[in-house]
């Protein structure tokens, strides 16, 4: 039976390194969005934020279609994205409730918006994630609040502070992957 480990949460909060090292880890396929939109906007390009929304639709119609085929196969997987409320619709159509595990990533306003902006204004950062249209504080927690809205309730989920990172050194959270994965 496939196992789907959801990484969600707020902007900021090291989704994708957290990802990356529970992926190598416990040897399991990752999907990030932020690289494959990265990849898409190398391969296709865009001229504007409308454009840019358009590579996001298209980042998370690619991941769920991978999904699909890793249950189809039966082989696990690691969703890594800042999931809205149809993608969790979506993923519940597609996998049921308990081959799915959540870790779900907040941290305070204020810390999250300080990385937030040091990240985009940081010359490496691939030019896909330059336009979010979030450097207004106040546009920047209102979008983190509806993402905190989503009702995860039928979910398991760990939430997650990462205030600081010391989350991703937390051998509890293995644990529970590891009795996730193979149990």
């Amino acid at each position: 039976m496939s196992k789907i480990l959801v990484i969600t949460g707020d902007l900021a909060t090291g989704k994708s390194t957290f990802a990356n090292i529970i992926s190598k880890k416990f040897k399991v396929l990752l999907l990030t969005k932020d690289r494959v939109k990265e990849i898409l906007g190398d391969n296709i390009g865009f001229n504007n934020r409308e454009e840019n929304l358009k590579l996001s639709n298209a980042t998370m119609a690619l991941l769920f279609y991978v999904l699909e085929q890793s249950v189809k196969v039966n082989e696990c997987l690691i969703l890594e994205a800042n999931f809205k409320e149809n993608d969790f619709k979506r993923l519940a159509e597609i996998v049921s409730y308990d081959q799915i595990l959540v870790l779900n990533l907040t941290a305070d306003y204020d810390i999250l918006y300080e990385r937030f902006m040091k990240r985009i204004n940081n010359e490496n950062r691939h030019i896909v994630h330059q336009s979010a249209g979030l450097t207004n504080k106040n546009k920047f927690i209102d979008y983190l609040a509806k993402g905190r809205s989503i009702d995860l309730a039928k979910y398991r989920v760990i939430n997650i502070s990462a205030n600081d990172f010391s989350y991703q050194n937390d051998e509890n959270i293995y644990k529970t992957i590891k009795e996730f994965f193979y149990e």
